[in-house]
């Protein structure tokens, strides 16, 4: 008679794929992978602070990263402060809309883990880690209820949130 050993991770596996598909759910999570054209480093998400620009005469805000969304939504939300700025935060709105586009399908490894995650999973946790952000969504939303933006403005806003919930 021969002894046939199983794993116990090989048992929990059959039994959560039968169970789901008892359940009608079929979907199992699929795992990001990071390869090597779809991964960010940690730099480039979180951004330097030092590296500012004149956005106008008077304004100077950071360019990359967790750092450039905190300055664009900071002068977004003082925009009543920034007579330079004419355009009502079009090009800010814009500019932080492509700006989220850039992690939209990009991983980022976490070494401590030796694991592959979203980039937008962790920008959302280092925005909200910053001594000046509370949290992305919720910044997006003040920004939002102001009325100094305008209404084209407003709408590139809402589509960075929708960027940002999607999953």
């Amino acid at each position: 008679m021969k002894k046939i050993k199983i794993k116990e991770s090989d048992i929990r596996k059959v039994i959560r794929k039968h169970l789901l598909e008892e359940m009608g759910e079929e979907k199992e999570e699929k795992k990001p992978r990071c390869l090597t054209d779809n991964t960010m480093p940690l730099d480039e998400i979180v951004g330097t602070s030092d590296d500012y620009n004149d956005y106008t005469s008077n304004v100077k805000k950071r360019r990359g990263g967790i750092k450039g969304m905190i300055d664009t939504l900071d002068i977004l939300r003082t925009l009543r402060l920034h007579p330079n700025i004419s355009d009502g935060g079009e090009h800010l709105s814009y500019e932080l809309l492509n700006h989220l586009r850039n992690y939209r399908n990009k991983h980022y490894f976490d070494e401590t883990n030796n694991d592959c995650h979203r980039a937008m999973d962790k920008v959302i946790e280092l925005y909200k880690e910053n001594e000046h952000g509370e949290e992305l969504v919720k910044d997006i939303e003040k920004v939002l209820n102001h009325s100094d933006p305008t209404p084209r403005a407003k709408e590139y806003l809402k589509r960075c949130l929708m960027l940002i919930k999607e999953k």
